[in-house]
């Protein structure tokens, strides 16, 4: 009975030997001056294949670094192959074919993503961005043409480059979206050969349809501080579907499934 007792109290001393507690530092101390990895404040609420993210404390003598294991979304992964292929600017240039085409898959890709329900009437929307891709062609542009479905920025951007060429520079084209009517102003930054700075400014009423679909109404434009008289007949007005929007991208097509694409500024 004796050896009994004494076999079971043996085993539960073992037992208790190799038993680590969930939340116990692991710690790899070699030589000095040698790396030392720390897995801390282990939570043991979530099983051991959990995909919650892993933190791991590097320490390099007395500097220590977190490193945190933590695999890109398919949104942020969508987006940053969306991003590599964008002009830097909508007035950079032609877009290659085969860009044009990886632009058109990573946009399709990313409205199937899109986070934001009923995007229409997200304040998301509300703000400044840059005009990044908006694949209509400009070169035969003119104010007969207005009512062919241009957003307000195509619409500046043509107004815009109507002006001699050689006696101004244009800015970047910005997209303001505001709360109070009209919503849209797009702006170009205007520099004179003098150095003096102008702009050319167009702006548009946006009405509220259904949660993915606006009616943007053409309301008025300015070339250097002057008004441009667009007859009523000429005035457009287009549907406008949100197909996405974040902190960062927007994404809107018009009735013909022609998209644009925004970066906030």
């Amino acid at each position: 009975m004796m050896k009994l007792i004494f076999l079971t109290t043996a085993l539960l001393s073992g037992a208790a030997a190799f038993n680590v507690h969930p939340r116990a530092s692991c710690r790899i101390s070699p030589r000095r001056g040698t790396l030392t990895l720390r897995m801390s404040d282990y939570d043991d609420s979530y099983p051991s294949d959990s995909s919650e993210d892993n933190h791991f404390t590097v320490q390099d003598g007395n500097a220590a670094i977190d490193v945190e294991n933590k695999p890109s979304s398919a949104a942020e992964s969508t987006v940053s192959s969306l991003m590599d292929y964008l002009p830097s600017s909508i007035t950079s240039g032609p877009i290659s074919a085969s860009d044009r085409a990886a632009i058109n898959e990573a946009v399709l890709k990313l409205e199937a993503l899109n986070p934001t329900q009923d995007p229409v009437y997200s304040p998301l929307l509300n703000g400044v961005w840059n005009l990044r891709y908006a694949p209509r062609d400009l070169n035969n542009f003119s104010l007969g043409a207005v009512n062919e479905g241009y957003s307000p920025g195509l619409l500046a951007l043509g107004l815009a480059q109507k002006l001699p060429a050689a006696l101004v520079e244009l800015g970047e084209l910005q997209i303001s979206i505001s709360r109070a009517q009209p919503r849209i102003e797009a702006k170009i930054d205007v520099k004179l050969l003098g150095g003096s700075t102008e702009e050319v400014i167009v702006k548009a009423r946006l009405e509220e349809v259904s949660g993915l679909r606006f009616t943007e109404t053409y309301e008025s434009a300015s070339v250097l501080s002057r008004n441009i008289e667009i007859p009523e007949a000429l005035q457009y007005s287009r549907d406008l579907y949100v197909s996405y929007v974040d902190d960062d991208i927007l994404v809107v097509r018009d009735a013909s499934g022609v998209p644009e694409i925004l970066v906030r500024n």
